[in-house]
């Protein structure tokens, strides 16, 4: 019967989407200190509050897209109130800096306004429904 050797660890995932750089050290290593989370990657949370009303399919759409441009949306929920809003949980944290609240050029304030084609704001916060 065939036999290999291992070269990635029980403790250590062959891809750890959180980090910036990756090195697997061995069979059976581990990091302290850091937090694991089998279920998929660490997410960030943040809601967008469009200014206008009848916020349309083609602007939610083309606000995922501009959130994607850096990041991956992994849940979002689009809501009709007075202000329409989208909350949304998005990885790898920080893909858009480190205050997901800035505004200004190169912000994610500033993709979404450009893509959805009205201003908007973002909180650091999230609900959904279930």
């Amino acid at each position: 019967m065939a036999q290999f050797t291992r070269v990635s660890g029980d403790f250590k995932p062959v891809l750890n989407m959180d980090a910036q750089s990756y090195t697997n050290t061995g069979v059976n290593t581990v990091t302290s200190g850091a937090t694991v989370q089998p279920q998929g990657p660490k997410l960030e949370y943040f809601t967008v509050t469009f200014t206008g009303s009848s916020t349309t399919g083609a602007q939610i759409k083309a606000t995922i897209d501009a959130i994607q441009q850096l990041a991956t949306v992994y849940i979002y929920e689009f809501t009709t109130d007075t202000n329409d809003t989208l909350a949304v949980a998005m990885y790898p944290v920080g893909a858009w800096g480190t205050d997901i609240t800035a505004t200004g050029a190169g912000t994610l304030d500033q993709a979404i306004t450009d893509a959805a084609g009205e201003a908007v704001s973002i909180a650091a916060t999230a609900t959904f429904t279930n």
